[in-house]
């Protein structure tokens, strides 16, 4: 009972710790929109008229997976996403690494030159790891906000 109960702590825990963290990082790059497009233009994946728009729309999905992980009903959903754009992130860096990009990230809202690629590959992969055990409890069995009844009309 009282590991369980532990376990639900924890849990809640890091659902509202990976919410606030979407939070402040969207929060950080709202005022940094320009850097941010020129990362996304080094990248040099898409055309340079879409850079920002792609960071526009970054953000917008990063406040909208910390908002939903504050929130239980919509935990699921923004766990969903919220490891669609980890993974995302992680693939991205992934392979400018690979392609010997010389890579600055404003994966924080700051700008800042990457030292250690194997430590920043780790570091995201990290996160991508959290954000599945958030969405691995959220679509557990027996976590349900309404009971379901079965109505049987079969004598009728």
């Amino acid at each position: 009972m009282l590991r369980e109960k532990i376990i639900r702590i924890c849990l809640l825990l890091l659902r509202l710790g990976m919410g606030g963290f979407f939070l402040f990082v969207a929060g950080r790059k709202l005022f940094h929109l320009d850097q941010l497009q020129a990362t996304i233009d080094r990248f040099a994946l898409f055309p340079e008229a879409w850079g920002h728009p792609l960071a526009c729309l970054g953000v917008a999905c990063e406040m909208v997976v910390g908002l939903g992980l504050l929130f239980r009903r919509t935990c699921a959903g923004a766990a969903l996403l919220g490891s669609a754009l980890t993974f995302t992130f992680v693939a991205l860096f992934v392979q400018g690494w690979i392609r010997g990009l010389s890579l600055s990230c404003n994966c924080i809202g700051v700008e800042r030159e990457v030292t250690s690629y194997p430590f920043e590959v780790a570091w995201r992969l990290g996160l991508f790891l959290l954000m599945l055990v958030i969405l691995w409890n959220s679509c557990r069995k027996g976590k349900t906000y309404f009971n379901v009844t079965r109505l049987d009309f079969s004598e009728m």
